[in-house]
């Protein structure tokens, strides 16, 4: 039986009405469009090696959701074309986009859909797929794969469903894999209380659940009012963040935060929204070479960003520092062990962990930042110019900023409650700002005194 795992099934449990949880991309080409017939023979020829994208989810009244291939499954009801009217430029495609990435997923089939939407200026894909199905890391994965040479298939070896398992034998497997995860957890358990040190990794657990748990400051992004998205892109030369955290020791995701930090405080000081932090929380990979492409394989940390710091390098000395300190923390891990323990939960335990869960850490945006592929993906022959994320939003929040590198520049992604906050798209342009003026800071010069100390 193919079985999400509790954290895959916490991006259903979370989901609501204002905030459907799918991960969604926009693709940007060079040359003109294929056709949409062209695309989806493309596309279908490679699904073999990704099987969750022809299968649907079961949810069963008693017993564990699982995934079965979809009898109905054809690749046109997944695959659509739409064309922008003229003149079909960046901003029809962002409209586009965001309009396109606010419609929900049907629940009764696989959970993922994709637009070829052609304009003056090459043409783009526009997708989206849910999280119960992928992660950052996955869609990437998922991107090579369908993008990447197909394996060719025996003559007359076409794709047929497989029959899943009958509702009594899958509900025996749900069974048998708690109980699996529930001995594991306590064998877990009982080794981390007879290991030397074990009050010590207590107390280091109770911190970081108060630490995660800590309320983060009010803003007026802390707010959900309707599923309707609009996005923002960008992009910013690589070597360039990557010199600039460097001069500072600091890292490109140190700067990819010290930007949103600079980009928001001018944002949301114009709305005389001026608070002294905000709080991000970061998805981390925990994805091993071995892992599926698909599902999720994160944990997450909290990363505090300070918007009261006027100097440019200050600010990104203190993002570092604080990253530093979340990562010592031992945040992420623990939230990961807590993502663990719920596997072995029935249905409403781990339903109400995960809303428990969620309710308690106090956030106030998510910022993702995910390597690209780092060989350069065609389409039919045309060449990939740009890959923009977009981070779903969690009920009770506005914002997300995702990133992607990909061929030599950090291509950004925003997502935003087109009720909370309709000018995204400036968001995006202060933070291509914010990179400019990292970029241009040299490092600080020390003090006599520093100096003297270093020789």
């Amino acid at each position: 039986m193919d079985r999400p795992s509790a954290l895959d099934l916490a991006f259903l449990d979370l989901e609501t009405p204002q905030a459907p949880l799918h991960v969604g991309w926009t693709m940007r080409f060079a040359g003109t469009a294929p056709s949409p017939a062209a695309l989806r023979r493309h596309l279908d020829a490679r699904l073999d090696a990704v099987p969750r994208f022809r299968r649907r989810l079961v949810r069963p009244a008693l017993g564990a959701p699982y995934w079965v291939d979809d009898p109905g499954f054809a690749i046109a009801r997944h695959v659509f074309a739409i064309t922008l009217p003229a003149p079909g430029g960046a901003a029809q495609l962002r409209e586009t986009a965001g309009a396109l990435l606010s419609r929900p997923l049907p629940p009764d089939q696989p959970l993922w859909r994709l637009y070829l939407v052609g304009g003056r200026e090459g043409f783009a894909l526009v997708g989206q797929a849910h999280h119960v199905l992928v992660d950052g890391i996955a869609a990437l994965d998922v991107a090579r794969l369908l993008f990447g040479p197909a394996t060719p298939r025996a003559p007359g070896n076409g794709w047929a469903p497989c029959a899943g398992p009958s509702p009594a034998a899958a509900a025996r497997q749900t069974l048998a894999l708690r109980a699996r995860a529930a001995t594991a957890a306590a064998r877990d358990a009982a080794g981390c209380a007879l290991r030397p040190g074990a009050g010590a990794t207590l107390r280091a657990t109770a911190r970081t659940l108060q630490s995660v748990a800590r309320p983060a400051p009010a803003t007026a992004l802390d707010r959900s009012a309707t599923r309707e998205r609009v996005v923002g892109f960008g992009q910013v030369d690589l070597p360039a963040a990557r010199d600039a955290g460097r001069r500072h020791g600091a890292t490109v995701n140190d700067v990819l935060l010290t930007a949103s930090a600079l980009a928001l405080r001018s944002v949301l000081g114009g709305r005389s929204d001026r608070p002294a932090a905000l709080r991000a929380l970061i998805p981390v990979s925990v994805r091993a070479g071995g892992d599926p492409a698909l599902g999720n394989r994160i944990t997450f940390l909290p990363v505090e960003l300070p918007c009261d710091e006027p100097d440019v390098v200050r600010t990104l000395e203190r993002v570092a520092a604080n990253t530093r300190a979340a990562k010592a923390g031992g945040d992420a891990a623990t939230l990961q062990a807590l993502a663990r323990v719920a596997d072995a939960l029935p249905g409403p335990g781990r339903r109400a962990v995960t809303r428990a869960a969620a309710r308690a850490v106090g956030f106030n945006l998510v910022i993702s930042n995910v390597p690209g592929p780092p060989v350069a993906l065609e389409l039919l022959g045309r060449p990939l110019t740009a890959i923009h994320p977009m981070v779903p939003l969690l009920h009770g929040h506005a914002l997300t900023i995702g990133a992607v590198s990909y061929a030599g520049r950090l291509h950004l992604g925003l997502a935003a409650d087109a009720a909370v906050l309709p000018e995204v798209a400036d968001v995006a342009r202060g933070l291509e700002r914010a990179f400019d003026a990292l970029r241009l800071v040299g490092p600080v010069a020390p003090a006599p005194r520093q100096r003297a100390a270093n020789r």
